[in-house]
């Protein structure tokens, strides 16, 4: 898939969801007037978020169809630190005016032709999991919403919601980043990994692979999965605190 066509369905995305929250915000004020409610902020909030929802679960399940029947998946390709250079003899007299003297490219996005089973399931894991996490969150959001429309604010169903929301980002968010790192990983082996070369001798080159990225193994254990879960297991508790003092207040009435 081109840049071009990509960059193509993303504004045609964002067009079509401003539309429809346009068209939202217009119905939600409407009916907010017509019941007297002085706010639509949440009915628009109960919208949008079950959109959301529903889109990203539709995004998880494009993820895995193109990962899994592509030729060549984009990937994130992890790289020793790598900088391309000039080839010997070589002189701009014109034009750059600073010169990178450490660091260099880390990572790199691919299309990886012929990748392993492997790291292309642990791939398409990943980054399906990535769009669990936005879903469940919106879901978290669209049940507190209607069930605030309906006057039950701190109902067990939220508490539930919100500690399964706190699981899902911590584990899911967490499970992700590994997947993904270990197959980019898996990949950069795969891709730039040499047991053996030969060449012709070229004038003033030394070392013909000095232009050539080296494998490496990159694996980050995220910490922010787990303290946004632990968060939202905080707001579960201050929920179900709240649904205990709901219960206990009614039962006095």
């Amino acid at each position: 898939m081109s840049n071009t066509w990509a960059v193509g369905q993303i504004v045609i995305i964002a067009a079509v969801a401003l539309v429809v929250a346009a068209v939202l915000f217009i119905r939600a004020t409407r009916r907010a007037r017509s019941r007297g409610d002085a706010s639509p902020v949440v009915s628009l909030a109960l919208s949008l978020s079950a959109a959301w929802a529903a889109f990203s679960l539709l995004g998880a399940v494009i993820s895995v169809i193109q990962n899994l029947a592509a030729d060549a998946p984009r990937m994130s390709v992890p790289v020793a630190p790598f900088w391309p250079d000039l080839l010997p003899g070589v002189t701009i007299d014109t034009g750059p005016t600073a010169e990178v003297v450490g660091g260099g490219f880390m990572f790199a996005e691919v299309d990886v032709a012929g990748v392993s089973p492997l790291a292309r399931a642990l791939w398409t894991t990943g980054q399906a999991l990535w769009s669990l996490i936005p879903a469940a969150t919106a879901a978290l959001i669209a049940v507190a919403c209607f069930q605030l429309l309906a006057g039950r604010t701190f109902d067990r169903i939220i508490v539930r919601m919100t500690m399964a929301t706190a699981v899902i980002v911590a584990a899911g968010g967490t499970a992700a980043q590994l997947l993904s790192d270990m197959a980019g990983s898996m990949a950069s082996q795969e891709l730039f990994a040499r047991e053996s070369a030969r060449w012709t001798e070229i004038p003033g080159v030394d070392d013909p692979f000095a232009w050539w990225p080296e494998a490496t193994l990159n694996v980050t254990l995220p910490f922010w999965p787990i303290a946004a879960g632990l968060g939202l297991a905080a707001l579960a508790a201050v929920f179900r605190y709240g649904s205990r003092l709901q219960r206990d207040t009614e039962g006095l009435v």
